[in-house]
């Protein structure tokens, strides 16, 4: 599962290497867990700019994409609660 966080200067601002760390940290989360946890490998790729800012007036930063979903204004339990559910074994 790939997962991109924009790391420009208005979702850095906003809490993105917080965010960084989390997924960071989850990543051990399910190491540990293997067994309710898909065998897939979690990839973190910081984005200098997604260029999402640009296209929409209001304030949306951060921002984060999982898979094909982009989250405005994401927060670690948003972010994290997505990555959790997409990597869960059903």
């Amino acid at each position: 599962m790939k997962v991109k966080i924009c790391m420009g200067s208005n979702c850095t601002l906003l809490g993105a290497m917080n965010l960084l760390d989390q997924i960071e940290s989850l990543r051990e989360i399910i190491d540990e867990n293997e067994n309710e946890y898909k065998e897939e490998e979690l990839e973190i790729e910081s984005i200098k700019c997604l260029g999402y800012c640009k296209e929409v007036d209001s304030d949306i930063a951060p921002v984060v994409i999982v898979e094909e979903d982009v989250i405005f204004n994401a927060t670690g339990q948003i972010v994290m609660e997505r990555i959790m559910d997409k990597m869960r074994k059903r």
